[in-house]
């Protein structure tokens, strides 16, 4: 089942699409078919409903939407990187050591930063792989990077160090 946390004017989502034209947001189950058009416009047909939708991703799973002339800012995650974001957003705390740990289980694919580097809040500092889906990990504060405790290719546990900020 694909999980997703849809942020719309600061109200979150839980929608879960199960693959058999149905869809449930928020725990409530509809049926539903999304038509592709062409480009970025679709027709979604949810209940007996039928909406035009224009989407346009900005970056980093921030979308415009317009829903039947309706504009929209939307931020759609998956759950692991909404859990993610979150154990990200309780170790923010100014001028102090943070130690960033892994949210989940995975393989670190990629790292962006070195040991020394200065960060922004919010940039990318390595990709985690877990459940054939990559994860951005971002800082949770600007700062600069004291240590990086895994090397590409490692497999971590939930709960590992990966990176300390300062």
């Amino acid at each position: 089942m694909n999980e997703f946390v849809v942020t719309v004017n600061d109200s979150k989502m839980q929608v879960n699409l199960p693959g058999t034209g149905k869809v449930k947001i928020s725990g409530k189950e509809y049926t539903c078919e999304l038509l592709h058009l062409s480009g970025n416009a679709y027709i979604l047909r949810l209940e007996n409903k039928f909406y035009n939708i224009s989407a346009e991703s900005i970056k980093n799973g921030n979308y415009t939407l317009i829903v039947s002339g309706n504009r929209f800012d939307a931020v759609i995650r998956t759950s692991l990187q909404e859990r993610a974001g979150q154990l990200l957003q309780k170790s923010d705390s100014a001028g102090k050591l943070i130690e960033v740990k892994a949210p989940m289980p995975g393989m670190i694919l990629k790292i962006k930063k070195n040991a020394g580097e200065s960060i922004a809040k919010g940039e990318t500092i390595l990709i985690l792989e877990a459940m054939k889906m990559e994860n951005d990990l971002h800082s949770p504060k600007a700062g600069y990077i004291k240590d990086i405790f895994i090397n590409e290719g490692t497999a971590v546990e939930k709960g590992a160090a990966l990176f300390s900020i300062e």
